[in-house]
């Protein structure tokens, strides 16, 4: 499946899209690092769901267990919404809903498991880079205004 999405981006010219056609932040990684490390969180959350549903305990379990199997899905819509649509909007509303579902799961799955509470710690820093980016190519390509920035 990675293998895919990796093929898809650069394939479909996605590449050449935000690194030569938008305006993109000076702090925006390389797209061999963002792809690596979209792969590193993947598997780093399914890892965490394993953990889950493996050790986890009470009704604390299944709801996290939930919780991940929807950041598995708001990464698909991050990927259909500024991969395929190429839509900088949906992109980044799709990357908000994966960031507010990320602090939700983080505020519950610590009492699942605690050491999956930990490990989520990553996924939300991954996933607040990736809002911010989202917002910033939003902001510089569309023409948002908001006061002071």
């Amino acid at each position: 499946m990675m293998g895919l999405i990796i093929g898809l981006t650069y394939a479909s010219g996605v590449v050449e899209w935000v690194y030569e056609e938008l305006t993109a932040p000076a702090w925006l990684l390389s797209t061999p690092i963002l792809t690596w490390l979209w792969i590193a969180k993947t598997m780093w959350m399914a890892f965490i769901l394993w953990m889950v549903d493996r050790f986890g305990h009470g009704w604390c379990r299944w709801a996290s267990m939930g919780l991940i199997t929807l950041l598995f899905a708001a990464s698909g819509g991050w990927i259909t919404g500024f991969v395929i649509l190429r839509d900088l909007s949906v992109g980044f509303y799709a990357i908000l809903i994966s960031w507010l579902i990320t602090v939700a799961t983080m505020l519950l799955i610590g009492r699942a498991h605690k050491a999956a509470g930990i490990l989520m710690w990553p996924v939300f820093v991954w996933t607040t880079y990736m809002a911010v980016v989202s917002f910033e190519l939003m902001r510089l390509n569309t023409g948002l205004q908001l006061a002071g920035l």
